[in-house]
């Protein structure tokens, strides 16, 4: 059984929390894709993120009740050193490109590396082939979609927000395989944070140690 929900604001009842990233090229329809998730709104008429903004969806799988935090960065090179802040405490990402711009599918060879540079270990993938429902000015073929997903041992959909094609089913592929490494992940995350506090209180240390002028 499944239940879903909105909201912009973080509620404190649920079983487990993480977060997701949608990450891509400018203009591939990563915001769009995450209001038709959230909110089953779309609009021709979205605004280009500038940095990054998020949305929650509290979601219920298999009796868990899970809360998530979706963030949207901007695909802008100028923002993306914002954006990549984010990448370090993420435990899945959504990579998207658009079907009619082949550039967008070129360079998700490089938003991959970006996830195996900064990403934690455990975090999982998923691919997105967006605007499904512009097929008569497709650049990239399905098959090209699967072939580079297979090649990084990821899934792979094709997607439309505008008609709602594959946005459930790709969303919640990712959060179940999530959720089925959830163990490792709780895990990997204490031994993060256990990193962090030595090392805070390494350079607290040595900043005590440094002589006052």
């Amino acid at each position: 059984m499944e239940e879903e929900s909105s909201s912009t604001s973080i509620e404190v009842d649920f079983d487990i929390k993480f977060k997701m990233m949608l990450i891509g090229d400018s203009d591939v329809g990563k915001t769009s894709l995450l209001k038709k998730y959230c909110d089953n709104e779309f609009s021709q008429s979205y605004i280009s993120t500038i940095g990054i903004d998020f949305q929650i969806k509290n979601i219920t799988i298999d009796n868990k009740k899970l809360q998530i935090q979706i963030w949207d960065t901007t695909g802008q090179e100028r923002y993306q050193v914002l954006a990549k802040n984010y990448f370090n405490s993420s435990d899945g990402f959504v990579i998207v490109y658009d079907i009619t711009k082949r550039e967008s599918f070129d360079n998700v060879n490089n938003w991959i590396e970006q996830i195996y540079e900064m990403a934690p270990n455990y975090a999982k993938s998923i691919l997105f082939g967006n605007k499904n429902d512009l097929k008569e000015h497709r650049k990239v073929k399905v098959s090209e979609g699967k072939t580079l997903a297979k090649k990084y041992n990821i899934k792979f959909f094709e997607t439309s927000a505008k008609d709602g094609i594959n946005i459930k089913e790709g969303f919640e592929s990712l959060i179940r395989e999530i959720l089925g490494d959830i163990a490792s992940i709780k895990s990997a995350r204490k031994e993060t944070i256990s990193l962090r506090d030595k090392k805070h209180k390494k350079k607290e240390k040595e900043e005590k140690k440094e002589p006052c002028c």
